[in-house]
Order: structure tokens, then sequence, then C-alpha cells
């Protein structure tokens, strides 16, 4: 393929000493914040704090102040997903949202449940447990590499939809291609055809604007521990106001029908201090500007995308303008690597174990797919090195 044009790397947001911010090993090359995201050093210590007062008062602040303790990660948040506090319902992850949707539906034999190739695995594996239960079906549309915008992408899916499809699942951004899809058009199509939609947000929040309010799917489900600094297990779901009262968490408890609110706020005793911190990740988010973080890693992750594609000799599976990146951006590595390494996961522990980079390598439509993610703790140079290391590797 001929040479690419690559951009200029953008200025680091705060300088080399963010890093230090944050506990990861400075022996690592870490270029995979999407997986399960990178906790500031200080929203540790805020969980750790929260942690020690429950344990001082477990029943006053766990028994009876749930409610007031998580007000304020939900006033914090609200503004940054584009809904009103009370509108949000916390779970564990993305994936723990969609389980509570989808086992509160009812399906019947002969209904189809709709995603596409591109869904993440957990989330399929979902759909096909809760279909094989009703004697429904699970079908996947295509989205066939290269993609050359959101907006075929979405037309792909809206052509799918069938008089027996009762449920569509899509990825605001996907997993293994790190790809933005657009919502909008297929939530729409879904509405007028009286088809329910889960929109799966995993990575939105802290990195694409949101607006939740107006796309008005009918569940939304996203991960804060991922782009937004919260500690592990911090995710959320808001439901449509007309599905409020059907949609229940996977752990029903003390509050059955006694409002959506009611219901996600208590589960049962579990720890909620990543929840409670969220105000924590949210105010450090905010110190370092929100749209500033979105912008830079936007920029970085078109960047290395560029780069990466150009060192590679790899043709790109979306626009190299970036118009359907976020924060993430997946390369396709070339068949030799395939040939000279067995599988996805060894070729990735050669990474991790000889050359001290943690970058996942998907296996995608017969592809293998290289995802980086661009988060503010990283640098050009960790790109440049990624690309030094690969070099030889497909040279032979």
């Amino acid at each position: 393929m001929p040479p690419q044009v690559v951009p200029s790397p953008p200025w680091p947001l705060a300088g080399p000493e963010l890093r230090g911010r944050f506990l990861l090993d400075p022996a690592i090359t870490f270029l995979n914040h999407g997986s399960f995201g990178a906790v500031p050093r200080e929203v540790i210590d805020a969980q750790d704090r929260w942690r020690r007062a429950i344990e001082g008062r477990p029943i006053e602040l766990l028994g009876r102040r749930v409610r007031e303790l998580l007000r304020p990660s939900k006033e914090a948040l609200a503004p940054i997903v584009g809904c009103t506090p009370e509108e949000i319902g916390f779970v564990t992850n993305a994936t723990e949202g969609i389980n509570g949707v989808l086992r509160s539906l009812r399906f019947e034999p002969g209904d189809e449940l709709l995603t596409t190739t591109h869904v993440y695995n957990a989330v399929r594996q979902a759909m096909r447990e809760v279909a094989r239960r009703a004697g429904a079906t699970v079908r996947e549309v295509e989205l066939p590499l290269p993609i050359d915008s959101a907006d075929s992408a979405a037309r792909r899916v809206i052509d799918a939809l069938s008089p027996a499809t009762k449920l569509v699942v899509i990825d605001h951004i996907t997993s293994p291609t790190a790809l933005v899809l657009d919502p909008t058009p297929i939530v729409r199509a879904c509405r007028e055809r009286d088809i329910f939609v889960i929109v799966d947000g995993a990575h939105a929040p802290g990195m694409i604007e949101l607006d939740l309010a107006s796309l008005d799917a009918d569940a939304y489900a996203a991960n804060m521990h991922k782009w937004m600094f919260a500690p592990k297990g911090c995710g959320m779901l808001r439901v449509a106001e007309r599905w409020r009262s059907t949609i229940h968490p996977c752990v029903i408890s003390h509050f059955l029908d006694q409002g959506f609110a009611e219901e996600f706020d208590w589960q049962g005793t579990r720890d909620i201090s990543s929840w409670i911190a969220l105000a924590d990740a949210t105010a450090f988010m905010r110190r370092l500007g929100l749209e500033q973080v979105m912008r830079h890693n936007h920029e970085l992750a078109r960047w290395a995308h560029a780069m990466l594609c150009d060192r590679l000799g790899a043709d790109p599976i979306s626009p190299l303008d970036g118009a359907m990146l976020g924060s993430m951006a997946s390369i396709e590595l070339p068949a030799l690597l395939r040939a000279r390494f067995a599988s996805t996961e060894k070729f990735q522990a050669h990474l991790y174990d000889r050359e001290r980079i943690e970058v996942p390598i998907f296996e995608f439509g017969g592809r293998w797919l290289l995802r980086v993610s661009a988060q503010v703790y990283n640098e050009p140079a960790d790109y440049e090195r990624l690309a030094t290391v690969l070099t030889p590797l497909i040279g032979g």
C-alpha cells in the first residue's frame, strides 16, 4: 500500500509527570486502557477512605445512608452523560447492566435478538443464554471491514430488521474493532417498529460527548472504570421512562417494584466504595478538563492509528481521518505474524513477556487486530516503541 499521510502527534496534555499520578508500573508500556482502565492515585485513596469509613459505621453508612452517599456521584455524572441523577442506576459494569435488562424482558419462540458481528463477546453470550431459555434466536449482522462511515454501518443494521426482531443490541463504541458507531438512527428505526434497543456504551463516557436523554434508547449501559477514571466495578444503566417499572437489576433485593432508583441503589450487601468514589473520579477528570482530555486522547489515537498503519504497511479498517475513532484504534496485523505465532494469546504474551508492552490482540473475522488505547498518561514514544518492536517481526 502507498505511504500514509501521518498527522503530527498532539502535545502532552499535562506533561510526563501526569503518569506518576497513576499506579501503573513504569516498566510496562501500557497501551490497553480500554480493557479495565487505570485509576489515579487520588481516586484510589478516596475509595480507601470510604471503605474504612463504611467499616467503621457499616449499619449507618450502608444500611441507612446509602442513597445519600450515592447522590454526589450521580449529580457529578449526570451532566457528563446527559441525563438526570434520578435516571442513573449503578451496576458493576455495562455487561451486568445489559444482563439485567435482558433478564427483565420476555421473549417467545420465534423471536429474534439482533446485534452485529462486532458485539462484545460477553454480551453475545448473555444474548445467547436468554434466547436459549425462551426458544428465541440470535442473529448477527455482518459489518464487514473496512468500514467507511458510521452511516453505512447504521444502514446495514436497519436494513436487517425483520418482523421477528424484538430486540437490538448495538455498540456505541465497538470493543475489538474500536469503531465509534452512531446509535441514533438505529434507535429511531427501532422505535418506529416497536423493537427494544439496548445501546452498549461500555467505552463511551469520558471518550465521546453524550446526551442520553436526547438519544433516549430503551436502555443504555456504560462503564465508569474505563474512560472516567473510576475504580473497578463502577458502571451505570439508564432506562427510558416507559421501561423503568419493567427493568430490574440482576440481583433482586428488598426494594422490588419500589422504583428504578430504589432497586438499583440497594442490590444487597456489596462494596459500594467504587460508586461513591466516582464523584472523586469526575472531579479529577474535570480538573484536567473533560473536553481537553477527550480531544487529546482522540488526536493521539488518530495519530497512532495512521502511524502504525504506515509503519506496518496495513490497510486501515476505518477512515484515516479518525472520523470513526474515539480514544482507541485497531490495526490489522500482517498475515506473516499469524503464521509465526500460533494464536493471538501467544503473540500478546510475546509482546508482554519479551518486550513489556501491554496491548491486546483480537481475532476478528479471520483477521488479527491490534488495539491501542490513548490516555492522558500515554506519549507518542509509547506507540513508536510498539512500531519499532513490531517492524522486525513483520520483516522476518
